[in-house]
């Protein structure tokens, strides 16, 4: 019996054998030794259903769950976290893909008073790479500007399950709503200050135009936790969800909006995006 905790790594899917394929290989290098793999395939047409086929009889630790029809990926991140059998839960999505030392690195630094923990990571772009370095730790308030801990954390499955995991309701930026929700109730998120994911952003990067389903989520994700934002995060956010909608903004609006810290984030986002 080993004396590591069980940690459940959630991954959903939809119709990306190839990356998939990838994603899952770094979990399987991981140095920690006990883990087991809950994929949902959310109704794949293409070779997923093989692959996850050949990888469930060779690895007794993957475990996969198929949905008939699509259902989105907050629904089948929550399907996931109900089949875990791990006291600690972390995502990935599967285009994305880890750094060997990723699972030993975070579970290394987390403790009691820390609702969750994530690391840095490398963002891979069409032409550059860019290492996303995060605070050391994030707090409420650090997360009411904006969503600063990215797409993944691990954390206990019972506190997700005390905050009632994603909420399918919102159309995107469920893991921004969840983090929020996480550091409410448990803490701030700890990082470790190393790239230990690597994220592909050359189909997703952030871009000064945002679709609509992605601009309907952020905006009621404001509205959810508006009650607990200062004036300050309030102008930024209402700032952020103009440009997000490709609005003009105008040098003065970005002086008057944005706070001293976030300059020179926001300088570069209206000269390059």
């Amino acid at each position: 019996m080993t004396e590591t905790p069980l940690i459940s790594v959630i991954i959903p899917t939809h119709n990306r054998a190839s990356l998939l394929s990838r994603a899952i290989d770094s979990v399987l290098e991981q140095t920690w030794d006990n883990i087991e793999i809950v994929v949902v395939d959310d109704a794949s047409d293409d070779k997923t259903p093989d692959l996850l086929g050949e990888l469930m009889e060779k690895y007794s630790h993957i475990r996969i769950i198929k949905n008939d029809a699509s259902k989105g990926a907050a629904v089948c991140r929550n399907i996931a976290i109900k089949h875990s059998k791990g006291e600690y839960i972390t995502g990935l999505d599967d285009d994305d893909y880890w750094r060997p030392t990723r699972m030993e690195r975070l579970m290394k630094e987390f403790e009691e008073g820390f609702s969750a923990i994530c690391s840095y990571d490398r963002m891979v772009m069409d032409d550059r790479e860019a290492v996303w370095k995060k605070p050391t730790m994030i707090t409420l308030d650090d997360l009411l500007y904006y969503n600063r801990v990215g797409n993944q954390v691990l954390t206990k499955k019972e506190y997700l399950e005390k905050v009632g995991g994603y909420d399918e309701e919102l159309p995107s930026a469920q893991d921004y709503d969840l983090w929020i929700r996480l550091v409410l109730e448990f803490g701030p998120i700890r990082t470790v200050t190393q790239a230990l994911q690597v994220v592909n952003m050359e189909e997703d990067r952030e871009r000064i135009t945002t679709s609509d389903k992605k601009m309907e989520g952020y905006l009621q994700c404001f509205q959810k936790h508006e009650k607990w934002m200062s004036r300050k995060h309030k102008k930024y956010q209402k700032y952020r969800l103009k440009m997000a909608a490709g609005e003009h903004v105008s040098w003065i609006d970005l002086l008057r909006s944005v706070p001293p810290g976030l300059y020179v984030k926001e300088i570069t986002r209206k000269l390059f995006l």
